[in-house]
């Protein structure tokens, strides 16, 4: 029974990440830490994502900003040692709980702009990249460094942001994956180096990789489907699920 419900949610977390963007680590690390009982879970979804991502972004290369990609990866890495140092030193109940009340406060707000400019226009990826832009873009891709070493989330304080600027679905999803094959590839980096990754976690890695290589494909093709402001919404109430679930998941 372990194997088909790991499979399962491999393939549902997949579809959801490629389709969105985002939502692969909250959908499957829950999942995980239940069916495997052991904090596995998390350098499994890390080696997951990152193959993922890998896989995924030359599918939508074409759509990326890259000063805006390298801007976040920058300021990612700036992010790294920092949340080492809090995984390392501070409570991680407290960090979480401002995480999470962070995105629902930030999230709620975003419904609110969406709602009250419903006829916001569509950027391009080069008018996306403005002066304000540029001062919010550094601090956010830090901050998501932080998450990234600290709790294996990079993603949805990045796709906040993304979805604030009324970028194209696949222009956020273009980003999104270039990014999450940097900050996931450094979180393992970090896990090797200081924790290390058991030859059982890549074994499972590996077995899970074809569901969740599927599970990117259906994705992609299903996004292709949903309108772009459904899309907008859809990103918004997952973001709030998401602070909701960092908030009481304690």
């Amino acid at each position: 029974m372990l194997w088909p419900a790991l499979i399962l949610v491999t393939f549902f977390a997949a579809t959801v990440q490629s389709a969105l963007g985002f939502g692969f680590g909250l959908i499957a690390v829950a999942a995980f830490l239940i069916l495997l009982d052991s904090a596995d879970a998390v350098q499994l979804v890390i080696i997951l994502t990152f193959a993922m991502s890998a896989a995924h972004y030359p599918s939508l290369k074409s759509a990326t900003n890259l000063p805006l990609l390298k801007m976040l990866a920058i300021s990612c890495l700036l992010g790294f040692p920092i949340g080492i140092w809090l995984y390392q030193s501070i409570d991680l109940s407290l960090l979480k709980q401002s995480i999470g009340a962070l995105l629902i406060a930030l999230a709620s707000h975003s419904f609110y702009r969406l709602y009250q400019r419903p006829d916001t226009k569509v950027k391009s990826a080069t008018q996306c990249l403005s002066v304000s832009d540029r001062y919010w873009i550094r601090p956010i891709g830090f901050l998501a460094g932080i998450m990234a070493t600290c709790l294996a989330m990079p993603g949805p304080i990045v796709m906040l942001y993304l979805s604030s600027t009324a970028v194209t679905k696949n222009q956020l999803r273009a980003i999104m994956s270039g990014f999450f094959i940097f900050s996931y590839l450094g979180a393992l980096i970090f896990q090797l180096l200081l924790v290390g990754v058991s030859s059982q976690t890549w074994l499972t890695a590996l077995a899970l990789l074809p569901a969740a290589l599927l599970g990117t494909a259906a994705g992609h093709y299903l996004s292709a489907r949903i309108a772009q402001q459904f899309f907008q919404k859809l990103v918004l109430v997952i973001l709030l699920l998401t602070g909701i679930f960092i908030l009481f998941n304690q």
